[in-house]
């Protein structure tokens, strides 16, 4: 049983990209402000809150926005979520107020708007909208 996971962690290092360090910034108080790093062909980027927290973060490639791209309130709830391949807006959008309660969601279709719904405080639908 050993050996067998002893060759899995060998296979699965094999599959993992090295990452490089772009670049970083701070805030004037010396905390991170943004890092910017590659992954194979992937440029990832993380931005922060003054208070240290996670702001935004994404990744390019090909000079795109590609793959799930994240946005964060100064307390740490995600707000938005979102998805693009190859710059195109995909999938489902979730959007949330800064306590982590949805506010509402866009669905995409090949770059395309094709629903959209709004939620109140309390979770109820108040809107949706199906787009031709």
């Amino acid at each position: 049983m050993r050996i067998l996971l002893v060759i899995v962690s060998l296979l699965s290092l094999g599959t993992l990209s090295a990452q490089e360090l772009l670049g970083q910034e701070r805030w004037p108080d010396g905390t991170l402000k943004a890092t910017r790093y590659s992954e194979g062909d992937r440029i990832h980027f993380i931005t922060y809150h003054e208070n240290g927290k996670v702001k935004e973060m994404g990744a390019f490639l090909q000079g795109k926005r590609d793959g799930e791209w994240k946005q964060y309130a100064e307390s740490g709830a995600v707000v938005a979520r979102a998805a693009f391949r190859s710059g195109q807006r995909e999938g489902t959008w979730e959007f949330r107020d800064g306590t982590n309660g949805s506010s509402g969601r866009l669905i995409f279709n090949d770059g395309v708007l094709v629903f959209a719904e709004q939620s109140a405080e309390q979770g109820d639908i108040i809107a949706q909208r199906t787009y031709p």
